[in-house]
């Protein structure tokens, strides 16, 4: 009996050693340092997950962002273009138009008018193109068509509307004309892409290379001094009696735009 109270004693002894050494594990600072670590550490994890996909959601947010706005820009930038393609246009109009003006006081024309370009010859460009006037407008066959100073043709065709120029390249047109620095008088005919020739050149006439040939009021309804070409070639065939001379002319038909028609 007395043994089974020793025994007892023994183990509650224990256990309140036991005890004692628990509590004061657990009420010290390494234990609490140690506890809080290991409890901290799945949070931390946890964390620096959400953190992590916080971060993959604001980069994706962002990116679409910046696509969006890449796109806007480009957008911004494709209408800048435009628009300076625009205004580039619109300066060049401005210009050929202001030459046409200055043309147009230059001679002292009194009855112009100003016509767009809006057609060739659909057989070939070089011999014509059509205008956007007619007989409305009070356009009449003969009426010369001038561009950036120079003649380029004559009105041949009238519509209500719409109006056929032949140009000065075109094999029927014919023209008295003279030389600039000589005042030689000439027959001037066209005769192909940016090419014309003087007729019955006499070997005695005072013809010269570079020579500018223009209109003359002699046998003509056109006004004088008005640039048709310039004398490029000048030759002989033997047996011939008249010289041949090449003129190349100032027609260029792949930047027409508008043109001057002097009324007679």
């Amino acid at each position: 009996m007395a043994g089974n109270v020793k025994s007892i004693i023994l183990k509650i002894l224990i256990f309140l050693i036991l005890l004692s050494i628990t509590v004061a594990i657990l009420f010290s600072s390494f234990f609490k340092k140690v506890s809080i670590d290991v409890i901290g550490l799945p949070s931390s994890i946890i964390v620096s997950v959400l953190d992590n996909v916080k971060d993959f959601s604001t980069y994706i947010k962002d990116k679409k962002s910046l696509e969006d706005e890449n796109k806007n820009l480009k957008k911004q930038i494709e209408l800048l273009k435009l628009e300076n393609q625009k205004l580039s246009y619109l300066k060049t109009e401005n210009d050929e138009l202001r030459k046409l003006l200055e043309f147009k006081n230059f001679y002292g024309f009194k009855r112009v008018l100003v016509a767009k370009v809006v057609g060739f010859s659909p057989d070939n460009w070089v011999d014509g193109f059509f205008i956007d006037l007619g007989k409305n407008e009070g356009i009449k066959e003969g009426d010369i068509v001038v561009s950036k100073g120079y003649l380029i043709g004559t009105v041949n065709l009238v519509g209500d509307r719409y109006s056929q120029v032949m140009s000065v390249n075109d094999k029927n047109f014919k023209i008295t004309v003279r030389t600039r620095k000589t005042g030689e008088i000439c027959f001037y005919n066209g005769l192909d892409y940016k090419k014309g020739v003087l007729r019955y050149v006499r070997p005695e006439q005072d013809i010269r290379l570079s020579d500018v040939v223009e209109t003359t009021v002699v046998n003509s309804t056109i006004s004088e001094g008005i640039p048709i070409g310039i004398v490029r070639k000048i030759s002989t065939k033997e047996g011939e009696f008249f010289r041949d001379v090449e003129v190349e002319t100032f027609y260029y038909p792949y930047n027409l735009n508008y043109v001057l028609v002097v009324q007679r």
